[in-house]
C-alpha cells in the first residue's frame, strides 16, 4: 500500500470519528500523527488461520509455583504437556492491575512483576501466536493517569469521560447494575466520571483524539514485544453520545477500521478480535465489510450447546445454526463454551423464549451457579451465569447423572467441529468444578471459575490414571489431534446444519477444496437413539469412516440405522 493511499484511508476513517469535532485542517494534522506511527518493518505474510489453529486461553498465573515467575510456570506447563497442540495461547491481562481480574488496567506498558517481563513474552512469542487484551474502553482508578485527571496536570488529565449528573443516560445500554456515573473530587471540584463496567473502572473520553493517539502507541509497543493477536475488550461501549444507546455507534466501528489499517501497515500477520457480548446480530456487525474484525467471538454458541445437552432437545440450537452466516475469507468466528469471565446470557436474546430461559437459568442454579446481573428499564436481570463447566453439564433439567463426563465430552466434540476457530479454556482442559472457597474468599462471582493450581498438585493429577482432571485433559486433546487433521474442518469450510429431529444436533462440512466431506453428529439426549442413514448423503461411490471410533470404523451406507449411545458423537468422512 503506498503512502498516499494509506494517508487516504486513515483520513477517511478519522473524518468519520471527528467530523462533528475537529475541523478538516485538524483531521488532516492527526492523520500525519498517525502515519508517523505507522512505520512498518517487512514480515512475511502467513496463511490465514486453517484448522490446525486452535486457541488455548489462561491467565498468567493458572498454574503457580514456589518462587518462580507466572510466565516460567506457563511456559514450562505448555512446553512439557501441549506444546504442539495449541497454535495460540491468549494470556489474559498481565499488566499491573486494581481489579476485574486482570481488567482494570494501571499502566499498559508494563508487566505485572510477578508474572515476569516483555522479555518473557517474547520468549513464547517464538513458539505461539500470542493473543493479548488491549482494554480500550476504560482503565483503573489507581492509574497515573487517573491520579493526573483529579489533580487537572500532565497526561491524562483530559483522558476519561465525565459528564454533568443530571444528563438523561435511560437510553444507555448497561452491563452492570451499579450507577453509571460515580462523583469523584477533582482539583476543579466534584465531576461525575463514566464508569460502564465498575466503580474502580473509568470510561475513556475517544471525543479526545490524544486518547485514540495513546491506544495506537500501546498497540504498537505491544506489537514489538512479539505478540500479534490483539483482543479489543468491550469494544462496543467505546463511543458515547448522550440520548442513544451508547453501545455498537458508528464512531465505535471507525476506529476499528482504523485500528486495523494501522495495524496491518505494521504488521501484515496481525490479527483483531473483537470481544462484544451481544445479541448475535449486533455481534455480527463487527466483521464490518472485511475491514474490521479479523475474528469475532461466537457468543451465543456456548449457552445454545449446555441448554441443548441439558434439556435434550436440539430444536432451538438447529434453528439459529441454519440462521447462521458463513463468515467471509480471511474472516472467522471464535468459538467456545467456556471463559474466564461467566456464561454470557445476551446473546440468547431472540433465541430462546422466556419459559425455556428461566428453565436453563433455574438449572444452572441447581448445579451452583452464581448471577451476575446488569440494568435494563429500571430492573435487574441476569447477564452472565458464573459456573465452570463441569458444573453446568453435570445433569439435565431433572437433575444430575452418571454421564457428566460423556455430556461434556459431547460439548466439546460439537465445539470443535463448528465452522470457525476453538477456543479452549484452560480449565476446560482440567475439567475444573466450581471453586466455591475462591469465591467466598473474593467475594468475586466470576473467582468461581478462576481456580488456580499448584504446578505440584496439577502434575500429580496429570500423572494419576484414576484421576479425573486426566480423563477429561487426555480424552480432550486427542480429541483435538483429531480435529486438527481435518481439512473439512477449516475455519472457511462450507458448513450445513442438518435437520435429524431433537435428540441430534448434526452438521455437514465439506473442505475448501472439495476433497473431504464430514458428517459430524451428536446425540444429545441421555438415551440410546438410532439415526437413519438415508437422512444422511453418504455418496454410495466412496467409503465412509467414523474417525472417532477406535480403528476408524467403516460406516456401510447400505444400513437403515446407526446406533448412537447417550451423548455419543460420531465423525463420518470420506477422507482420512
Amino acid at each position: 500500500m503506498n503512502n498516499k493511499v494509506f494517508h487516504n484511508i486513515i483520513f477517511e476513517h478519522l473524518n468519520n470519528i471527528y467530523s462533528y469535532i475537529l475541523s478538516p485542517k485538524e483531521i488532516n494534522d492527526l492523520t500525519f500523527e498517525v502515519i508517523k506511527l505507522s512505520t512498518n518493518r517487512k514480515v512475511k505474510k502467513n496463511k490465514f488461520l486453517t484448522q490446525e489453529d486452535i486457541i488455548l486461553v489462561t491467565y498468567a498465573d493458572t498454574i503457580i509455583e514456589n518462587n518462580k515467575s507466572s510466565f516460567f510456570v506457563l511456559n514450562k506447563f505448555l512446553k512439557k504437556y501441549i506444546k504442539n497442540i495449541f497454535s495460540t495461547i491468549h494470556i489474559l491481562p498481565f499488566f499491573p492491575s486494581s481489579s476485574d481480574g486482570g481488567f482494570s488496567v494501571i499502566d499498559f506498558f508494563l508487566v505485572d512483576k510477578k508474572h515476569g517481563s516483555w522479555n518473557d513474552i517474547k520468549k513464547m512469542s517464538a513458539d505461539y501466536k500470542i493473543m493479548v487484551d488491549v482494554v480500550l474502553n476504560h482503565g483503573s482508578k489507581k492509574s497515573k493517569w487517573f491520579k493526573n485527571f483529579l489533580n487537572n496536570k500532565g497526561e491524562g488529565k483530559n483522558f476519561y469521560l465525565n459528564f454533568d449528573k443530571n444528563i438523561n443516560v435511560s437510553n444507555v445500554v448497561r452491563a452492570r447494575s451499579h450507577k453509571l456515573l460515580q462523583k469523584v473530587s477533582t482539583e476543579n471540584g466534584f465531576k461525575y466520571v463514566w464508569c460502564t463496567f465498575s466503580t474502580d473502572q473509568v470510561d475513556f473520553d475517544y471525543r479526545n483524539p490524544k486518547v485514540l493517539l495513546m491506544f495506537l502507541k500501546i498497540i504498537k509497543f505491544i506489537l514489538a514485544k512479539g505478540p500479534i493477536v490483539f483482543r479489543m475488550d468491550a469494544v462496543a461501549f467505546l463511543w458515547k453520545r448522550i440520548g442513544s444507546s451508547c453501545v455498537n455507534l458508528d464512531q465505535t466501528h471507525a476506529i476499528i477500521r482504523l485500528i486495523r489499517a494501522f495495524l496491518s501497515k505494521l504488521n501484515s500477520n496481525s490479527l483483531i478480535v473483537t470481544e462484544t457480548n451481544l445479541p448475535f446480530h449486533e455481534n455480527l456487525s463487527y466483521f464490518g465489510n472485511s475491514d474490521e474484525a479479523h475474528l469475532i467471538y461466537n457468543f451465543s454458541l456456548a449457552p445454545l450447546i449446555i441448554n441443548t445437552l441439558i434439556k435434550g432437545d436440539s430444536t432451538a440450537f438447529r434453528r439459529w445454526s441454519m440462521s447462521m452466516p458463513p463468515s467471509r475469507i480471511g474472516a472467522s468466528y471464535v468459538n467456545f463454551i467456556s471463559n474466564h469471565d461467566g456464561l454470557g446470557i445476551r446473546p440468547l436474546e431472540g433465541i430462546l423464549n422466556k419459559k425455556d430461559l428461566n428453565l436453563f437459568l433455574d438449572t444452572l442454579k441447581k448445579f451452583g451457579s452464581k448471577f451476575t446481573f446488569r440494568k435494563y428499564k429500571n430492573t435487574s436481570v441476569v447477564y452472565e451465569a458464573n459456573i465452570s463447566l463441569v458444573n453446568a453439564l453435570s445433569g439435565t433439567i431433572k437433575g444430575k447423572d452418571k454421564y457428566a463426563f460423556k455430556r461434556y465430552i459431547c460439548a466439546h466434540s460439537i465445539m470443535l467441529s463448528y465452522e470457525g476457530i476453538p477456543a479452549i479454556y484452560i480449565h476446560s482442559l482440567f475439567g475444573t468444578k466450581n471453586d466455591n472457597l475462591l469465591y467466598k474468599k473474593t467475594n468475586i462471582k466470576r473467582s468461581i471459575n478462576r481456580h488456580i493450581y499448584s504446578y505440584m498438585n496439577l502434575e500429580k493429577e496429570l500423572k494419576s490414571n484414576n484421576s479425573d482432571l486426566n480423563k477429561v485433559f487426555n480424552n480432550l486433546l486427542e480429541l483435538i489431534k483429531i480435529r486438527k487433521k481435518q481439512k473439512a474442518f477449516h475455519p472457511n469450510a462450507t458448513q450445513y446444519t442438518l435437520n435429524l429431529g431433537k435428540r441430534f444436533f448434526g452438521l455437514w462440512r465439506q473442505s475448501n477444496d472439495k476433497q473431504q466431506s464430514i458428517f459430524a453428529i451428536s446425540n444429545i439426549s441421555n438415551m440410546i437413539t438410532y439415526l437413519d442413514l438415508t437422512s444422511l448423503n453418504l455418496i454410495n461411490t466412496e467409503n465412509w469412516f467414523d474417525i472417532l471410533s477406535k480403528g476408524n470404523t467403516k460406516i456401510e451406507s447400505k444400513n437403515n440405522k446407526l446406533k448412537f449411545l447417550p451423548y455419543q458423537t460420531i465423525w463420518i468422512t470420506n477422507y482420512k
